[in-house]
């Protein structure tokens, strides 16, 4: 009984009650909403209530009026209820999870594997090496999850006051985290990170190599928008039309223009990109094999990756290597080149380094690291990534690093950015809707975007924050990591290309309804558009190629800025963020309310009709 009282969905409750507390719904729902329906039916006759307000409108309230609303409210409360049943008969008849192995979180006072103290450790160390106070500050953080924000906004601050304390902090973040995760290897073993990555692994993998038999690309940029390919002069009008909306920075729509403008630069035949995470939403996978380029495969040893990986390469005119667990030629057939393609990221990070290491002697390598999982095991992701791009930027010449960079990170954005957010702002404040919603929450919806500049070497620096609470400070880290790696290797004189990419409705983003609802509501923001996977995939590697190609681009370590951090300046195709009157966290709600008041507009339209046409025939209008 107490199991049901308390809603407890684990294996402690006995399945009797569990299996009736999850699915007597499907009877008790419907037999209660036609049962208040029966009454409602009832009560439009009732007496007392139609001398009061008059029969014809006590029948329309509760004959029509209500059970218009069970119509449309009640399948999402059934829907809501099997969707909890799924959950729960999920994780009641889970499997036990596998013993640990691979890099890992180091283990906590408590035995276990928790996120949390690690993540305030790097973060802690990170602003520590050049703030003391601040560092202080992170370490006595109680409400970690909910507050791990404005410690990230502090170190960002900090970095502002010189390139050498940029550095600094991003140094000082990544060998922390290299100490603090462990590597599991098969015999159990365990030691840091950066003990593991030391050495080399103790076997190796086989080549696996496919080149494609489609015909010759076309060297032009073409760029999937709205049902329409856009290519030449029309990709060109579209460009400048997201400029001057302020949807991307105009330094992104220079060099997607130059790349429309510069052919030559679409030939990848005799260029090399390593995908880690090569099956990834957002990786520019489709896009190279249509170009023709020699793509160097990483991603999970599932069969199914791999046949639809491969399968796309044929098809293409460029290639794909891949690991193998047996040589090529001793496969019989593609279903046993499938079963043995692959590797594991977390758990064969120094095999993988040392393929890619020993893989085509002497060709340039652009490593882009594209692999995303959720919570934890993002930033888990994201450093055996760094990993393995740390090794290869400094151990091989020639090798350039990509990132995808989100817009709901902490940037430094240009003035330009800062001051039309200030206009924007000015706007939307005074509409009765936006004054409202942040009246009523006190604040908390609607905040101001553009911040005060933070003073440094070289000028002042303005800050744009677009993280969001709700992705959880594991999210933020796994970024910030691969932003520290950035300016730490550009340092060092390796290309990097760290491009901001926009909102993008992505399977796994828009499988969660709030965000899919927030997504729809979100161009009520002037200039916010959310883009479809396919526009930003060619958008992003436009951009990606004028990295690789110009040497005027930010990328280039010979290009001067101001601070590293800089390079997340330039070439941002943010979606609108930048410039939008409000701070992304702030207007998710905003937005959701926009979506569904533009849903409720034809019913409420409906709804004061007929309240109009009973009101006049009330008053013996008609």
């Amino acid at each position: 009984f107490s199991a049901i009282i308390t809603g407890d969905a684990t294996k402690g409750t006995p399945f009797p009650l569990f299996w009736l507390r999850y699915s007597l719904f499907a009877i008790l729902y419907p037999s209660g909403i036609v049962g208040e329906l029966t009454v409602f039916l009832a009560a439009g006759d009732d007496k007392d209530f139609g001398e009061l307000v008059g029969p014809t409108l006590a029948y329309a309230f509760y004959s029509l009026f209500l059970p218009f609303i069970y119509f449309f409210g009640s399948p999402f409360m059934i829907m809501n209820m099997a969707g909890n049943r799924k959950k729960a008969f999920k994780k009641r008849f889970s499997k036990p999870p596998p013993p640990p192995r691979g890099l890992v979180w180091p283990l906590d006072n408590k035995g276990g594997r928790s996120s949390t103290g690690v993540n305030k450790a790097i973060l802690a160390a990170a602003v520590g090496a050049v703030s003391p106070e601040k560092q202080a500050k992170v370490e006595k953080s109680k409400s970690w999850r909910f507050g791990y924000v404005k410690h990230l906004v502090g170190m960002v601050e900090e970095q502002c006051a010189s390139p050498a304390a940029a550095l600094k902090v991003a140094e000082a973040g990544l060998d922390k985290a290299y100490e603090l995760f462990q590597f599991i290897g098969p015999d159990e073993s365990c030691v840091s990170l950066k003990e593991t990555m030391a050495s080399k692994a103790s076997d190796e993998y086989s080549t696996g190599y496919i080149k494609g038999e489609g015909s010759s690309p076309k060297k032009l940029l073409e760029v999937p928008y709205k049902h329409k390919t856009l290519s030449g002069q029309a990709l060109k009008d579209q460009v400048n039309k997201w400029v001057s909306y302020g949807t991307i920075e105009p330094s992104a729509g220079e060099a997607i223009i130059k790349c429309v403008d510069n052919p030559g630069w679409l030939d990848l035949s005799d260029r090399y990109f390593v995908l880690l995470g090569a099956g990834s939403a957002m990786g520019p996978f489709l896009v190279l094999m249509a170009l023709g380029a020699n793509v160097v495969a990483i991603d999970l040893d599932r069969p199914h990756i791999w046949k639809r990986l491969i399968s796309i390469a044929k098809e293409s005119a460029g290639s794909i290597t891949f690991p193998l667990k047996k040589k090529q030629a001793d496969c019989k057939d593609e279903e046993e080149i499938y079963a043995n393609a692959g590797c594991n990221l977390f758990t064969d990070t120094p095999k993988i380094r040392d393929w890619l290491l020993e893989l085509y002697p002497g060709k340039p390598f652009t490593v882009g690291s594209y692999a995303y999982l959720d919570g934890a095991l993002h930033v888990q992701v994201s450093l055996a990534m760094d990993a393995i791009s740390r090794d290869l930027s400094e151990k091989r010449k020639n090798t350039s690093l990509a990132y995808l960079c989100t817009p709901t990170d902490l940037h430094l954005i240009p003035k330009e950015a800062h001051d039309d957010s200030e206009k924007n702002f000015k706007n939307y404040s005074g509409r009765l809707y936006c004054f409202l919603l942040n009246l009523l929450s006190s604040g908390k919806y609607l905040r101001k975007n553009a911040r005060k500049p933070v003073a440094g070497e070289g000028g002042e620096y303005y800050l744009v924050n677009g993280i969001s609470v709700a992705q959880g400070p594991n999210y933020a880290l796994a970024k910030r990591l691969q932003h520290w790696r950035a300016i730490v290797a550009r340092s060092k004189g390796c290309v990097v290309s760290s491009n901001i990419a926009p909102a993008t409705s992505t399977v796994s983003v828009v499988h969660n309804r709030t965000f899919a609802w927030a997504y729809e509501g979100m161009p009520y923001f002037k200039p916010y558009e959310i883009f479809a996977p396919e526009t930003s995939k060619a958008v992003m590697l436009a951009l990606l190629l004028f990295d690789l190609n110009d040497p005027s681009s930010v990328a280039n370590p010979k290009t001067p800025t101001r601070n590293p951090n800089e390079l997340f300046t330039w070439g941002s195709f943010n979606g609108g963020a930048w410039r939008c009157a409000y701070e992304v966290d702030s207007i998710g709600e905003a937005s959701v309310f926009v979506y569904f008041g533009r849903l409720a507009m034809p019913y409420v339209g409906i709804g004061l009709a007929a309240a109009a046409a009973i009101t006049a025939k009330q008053f013996g209008y008609f």
